[in-house]
């Protein structure tokens, strides 16, 4: 069989299974999976193991105390491989209002439809296309389907860092942009935190001899936001501030949570720099603050190799009707593990999806099967280059 016949047969298993694909997303977007519920991560694993069925044969889960196991899967075992990558987790807790799918003529909102178990069925129903045609454990695949990627990868780390040693190439189901675009390269990350301490009081000790937490966070905060765009492509983010017993005590305490991106790797230590030295200055008497690194991603810079891999995609998607653009995203993924160490990667091969992280969250069911038959044959693609060898 040649390889158009043999891709076209790929196709027809994706089409005639589009159904029985969107069902499946639907029972994973209805099975709560927010980071910390390791017992519902557990539970979308399981129901990833069972729908792939053994179609790949070396099955390993790498488990946490505190957030659910990390599934990786391999067609056969081989020094180097194609990976593919998404993750099982959410941001949506329990009692999150956002617990359901909701189908709109060509729109399915869920909670994690597009961020990202609509990528995850993505690779799962185009490994069972490969595996139908009889070519799968020849194309030398490995899959990580993830359990913390939302809280920054803070327990699976480890487990990306072992995994890309062996990683000819790497692709990522996140989302695609609203374009169809695919991700080339993305932002750095960190996850950080300012704990502030003053002295507890009642109310009554007067404006001028207070040391309160909470304002020494505040004077603090501002300056920290004001480091926006102090380099190209760096921003900053106090997204969360907790402190204080009530409105009658002075607090003792507070803290603020601090997302920090960067698009280029060397500012990062600078960024660290910039926001030790405002923490560490004290804003009123009796108060201090220190600065803690909860996670961080590296940058996932756009490279050479990259294009290479970026005009395979690209190729294929025109041999099969498709038009992919490219861009660079300001969020990071899992993606920047890979690309970082400099393995060829290419991220955002998910369906078209919007409001991520929001309870308006969705996706284009058409681009589902679009995807689904262009990651397909994106793999067939690099079998036939002999991209991956031993």
């Amino acid at each position: 069989m040649d390889f158009s016949q043999l891709r076209n047969e790929v196709i027809a298993y994706i089409d005639a299974h589009g159904e029985e694909q969107l069902e499946f997303l639907i029972r994973l977007c209805d099975q709560n999976s927010y980071s910390f519920n390791p017992d519902g991560v557990n539970k979308v694993g399981e129901m990833i193991v069972e729908n792939m069925n053994g179609i790949m044969p070396v099955h390993e889960v790498v488990t946490f105390e505190k957030v659910g196991g990390t599934h990786i899967f391999r067609s056969s075992e081989h020094e180097k491989s194609i990976y593919l990558v998404g993750h099982m987790d959410t941001v949506f807790p329990p009692e999150h209002e956002f617990q359901a799918c909701a189908m709109k003529g060509d729109v399915l909102t869920g909670p994690g439809v597009g961020d990202m178990k609509g990528g995850l069925v993505v690779i799962i129903y185009a490994l069972k296309a490969l595996h139908h045609v009889g070519v799968l454990r020849e194309l030398k695949i490995s899959t990580i389907f993830n359990s913390d990627e939302e809280i920054g990868s803070k327990y699976s780390r480890p487990i990306m860092e072992r995994e890309r040693e062996k990683a000819a190439m790497c692709l990522v189901t996140e989302c695609a942009g609203l374009e169809n675009q695919i991700v080339i390269s993305r932002n750095g990350k960190m996850g950080a935190r300012m704990n502030s301490f003053g002295k507890p009081q009642h109310v009554s000790v007067g404006n001028h001899e207070k040391s309160s937490a909470i304002l020494e966070a505040a004077r603090k905060i501002i300056d920290i936001e004001a480091l926006n765009d102090i380099y190209p492509g760096v921003s900053l983010n106090i997204g969360k501030v907790s402190g204080g017993l009530g409105p009658a005590t002075i607090a003792a305490e507070a803290e603020a949570y601090i997302d920090i991106r960067r698009e280029h790797e060397e500012h990062k230590d600078r960024l660290i720099e910039n926001v030790e030295s405002i923490v560490g200055q004290q804003a009123l008497a009796g108060c201090h603050s220190e600065f803690e690194v909860l996670n961080w991603r590296p940058s996932m810079p756009y490279t050479g190799r990259n294009q290479e891999l970026i005009d395979i995609i690209q190729s294929t998607a025109r041999e099969i009707g498709q038009q992919v653009p490219t861009e660079h995203r300001r969020g990071s993924s899992d993606a920047n593990h890979f690309g970082a160490a400099g393995v060829p990667t290419v991220d955002g091969l998910g369906p078209i999806s919007q409001w991520d992280h929001t309870a308006d969250e969705y996706i284009s069911i058409p681009s589902l099967s679009d995807r689904t038959r262009l990651l397909a044959s994106v793999l067939l693609r690099l079998g036939e280059r002999a991209w991956v060898t031993e």
